[in-house]
């Protein structure tokens, strides 16, 4: 199916297939942002026909996700390159798929450059707004970063296998010190916490 027959230029087309994306991953709540691509793959092998661009399926599917994102989220969320990532919402805004929804004001320890944007699905909630920023912030931070990525490691190799839910806190330790991580262990291991309880995970304390 060619591009122009998915999003008609009037809108009507794109918006429908939001509706059914976003319902059928708000269905399924094992989908969120770390598992996205390997949650759904026929959706996404779908959506890159469609776009003939595996960067745009899988940046549209995470706003299919999510509602609202920034560049710098994109980049380390699906671990992709500034200008792939800039490629990729240039053309969704050029479709009229997403919009700017706010501009951020600049982290303290920003360099300068333009003011960050969230840019946002048509309808995406005020919430679904307020967490990207949020989550803009946190991905500053080199602490968070690995943090996150311990907690995705973790479910990878640790909750999935084991087709649980639940993990106790002092099962985090052991795994961010197995990790040797270059942090102290219990900061990264609560961040590493909140993370996992944001994905459905619970902590037991």
């Amino acid at each position: 199916m060619a591009e122009n027959q998915l999003l008609s230029k009037n809108g009507g087309d794109y918006r429908e297939y939001l509706l059914i994306f976003r319902q059928l991953i708000a269905q399924d709540k094992s989908i969120n942002s770390s598992s996205l691509l390997s949650e759904i793959p026929k959706l996404l092998s779908f959506i890159k026909n469609v776009f003939s661009s595996p960067a745009v399926a899988e940046v549209f599917l995470y706003f299919c996700l999510t509602g609202a994102a920034t560049s710098w989220i994109l980049q380390n969320e699906l671990d992709m390159p500034e200008a792939t990532v800039y490629r990729a919402m240039k053309r969704l805004k050029s479709l009229g798929i997403i919009e700017p929804a706010i501009k951020m004001r600049k982290a303290k320890v920003s360099r300068g450059g333009p003011r960050p944007t969230v840019y946002a699905l048509q309808g995406s909630s005020t919430d679904e707004v307020a967490d990207a920023i949020r989550l803009h912030y946190n991905l500053l931070s080199p602490k968070f970063r690995i943090a996150q990525e311990v907690a995705q490691t973790i479910l990878k190799d640790y909750i999935t296998p084991r087709q649980v839910t639940e993990i106790t806190y002092r099962e985090i330790i052991i795994q961010v010190r197995e990790l040797r991580i270059p942090f102290n262990a219990p900061d990264i291991a609560g961040l590493a916490a909140d993370y996992l309880k944001e994905q459905g995970i619970k902590v037991w304390r």
